[in-house]
């Protein structure tokens, strides 16, 4: 695996380096740290250990702390990217007018973009290392494992200065920024409570679990319900899991 992410790793980078543009080199290094060095990481964690909670706990803290430094050092390429996508923006407002699409409302979702680059890259990270987990993982344990994912209690200290942070005026950017990363790995966790108790079911009823998993997924209220559930699990432990391996421990048999 070694051998694979650094042979990876020299070819993006000769091609970054032919190329020698900013844009290049930033989607080398998202493709080489993020993605590569990240999925290996969560990979070797969860074969050593064959522990679901610390690979996921790894990967979580791994994006927020790449994609805060990566809006910091890549700043101004950001800013050059986000420009050179004006054309296509207006060309949106040329196709679909009835979006109703103004220079104003290019100028917002650039803006928008570039402002809570953090929170988008690393969300999607997680969500993409999560989703490809669920979908290709063919190991009988491991699946068992996902309906028992409860990340560690001091994940909620990040939460609560995501919190504070965002109520300060001058800091409210990156509040916001970090609490949607934390709202993802809640997320995560209400997705495992919710398999807890209804997973049977829906292992038996295939098409029901995709328009499920597609409505969900569409569905913005119902993903912050779920990452609330994830949320709350922390304090009410609805599978009572920490009740289970207390009792596994002082059994002496």
């Amino acid at each position: 695996m070694i051998i694979a992410l650094l042979s990876f790793s020299i070819t993006l980078a000769v091609i970054a380096y032919v190329e020698n543009t900013d844009a290049s080199w930033l989607n080398a290094v998202d493709a080489i740290i993020a993605v590569g060095l990240g999925t290996t990481l969560f990979i070797m964690i969860l074969r050593q250990r064959l522990n679901i909670n610390s690979a996921f706990t790894i990967l979580v803290l791994f994006s927020i702390g790449y994609s805060f430094l990566r809006n910091w050092i890549f700043a101004p390429t950001l800013s050059v990217i986000s420009q050179q996508m004006t054309p296509l923006y207006e060309s949106y407002m040329q196709r679909f007018p009835a979006l109703k699409f103004n220079k104003d409302s290019v100028a917002w979702i650039q803006n928008f973009m570039q402002v809570y680059q953090p929170a988008i890259w690393g969300s999607i990270q997680t969500s993409a290392v999560f989703l490809g987990f669920l979908l290709f993982n063919r190991t009988s344990l491991l699946k068992q494992q996902i309906r028992m994912i409860q990340f560690p209690y001091y994940l909620v200290f990040l939460m609560m200065i995501a919190l504070a942070l965002s109520l300060n005026h001058a800091t409210r950017t990156w509040g916001i920024n970090l609490l949607v990363c934390m709202s993802v790995a809640y997320l995560i966790q209400g997705t495992a409570v919710m398999s807890f108790v209804w997973g049977d079911f829906f292992a038996k009823a295939k098409l029901l679990r995709t328009f499920l998993i597609m409505t969900i997924i569409i569905n913005y209220p119902v993903l912050i319900l779920i990452s609330l559930i994830g949320l709350l699990d922390v304090w009410f432990d609805f599978r009572k899991l920490t009740f289970k391996e207390e009792k596994h421990e002082s059994d002496i048999n």
